[in-house]
């Protein structure tokens, strides 16, 4: 039986509180995990290890850096489709033909697009004249927000989840995320997609 961990700051670790539950499958009632329960100590070390990312190498980190390994962590949900797959309907009940063509492959595309985008994307500026003359030349600076705290539902845990993971690191952001509790498996595989790719500890 699979022992789901928390994945915090590249590392997967158990619940300070050594608390418990069941991961139970809703086509047949069986359990088919058992996973550590978070709680502000879980919680806290998650933002640290984000807030400390954000300062070293994910904060450093160009566009097309981040475009790079983003494009790495697509890569990696698409070499592992079948586990995603396994694990996206042990969670949810719902049948492989229809996660095979929709959870798993938009799953892995949100990280493409998103930083895809982010390369291409043009940055507003506009001439102004001043007294003196001279003129002056006004832009734009965007900047991350910082640690994103993204909190995702059961019917979608995948596509829904890279939905906003995928924007934020696109962005430069870290991420907290609080996959539901009745669908974690795949929050805990893109963990391991993660580490594969390259991101920094403390990212996701």
């Amino acid at each position: 039986m699979k022992e789901i961990k928390h994945f915090i700051s590249g590392a997967f670790v158990g619940s300070a509180s050594g608390k418990l539950f069941d991961n139970v499958s809703p086509a047949n009632g069986q359990v088919i995990g058992r996973v550590h329960e978070a709680g502000r100590a879980e919680v806290d070390a998650a933002v640290k290890a984000a807030r400390a990312a954000l300062k070293g190498p994910w904060g450093k980190m160009t566009v097309a850096e981040r475009a790079e390994i983003l494009h790495r962590v697509a890569d990696g949900i698409t070499a592992r489709f079948d586990e995603f797959l396994e694990a996206e309907c042990l969670d949810t009940g719902k049948p492989k033909s229809l996660a095979s063509h929709i959870d798993i492959p938009r799953g892995a595309a949100n990280f493409k697009v998103f930083a895809d985008l982010l390369k291409n994307v043009a940055n507003d500026a506009f001439e102004m004249a001043t007294p003196d003359g001279a003129g002056a030349l006004n832009y734009g600076v965007r900047r991350p927000k910082g640690v994103i705290g993204v909190i995702s539902p059961w019917n979608l845990p995948l596509l829904l989840m890279t939905w906003k993971v995928g924007p934020a690191l696109a962005c430069g952001n870290c991420v907290v995320v609080k996959p539901s509790e009745e669908t974690p498996l795949t929050a805990t595989l893109l963990g391991e997609v993660m580490q594969a790719a390259g991101v920094p500890a403390g990212v996701y």
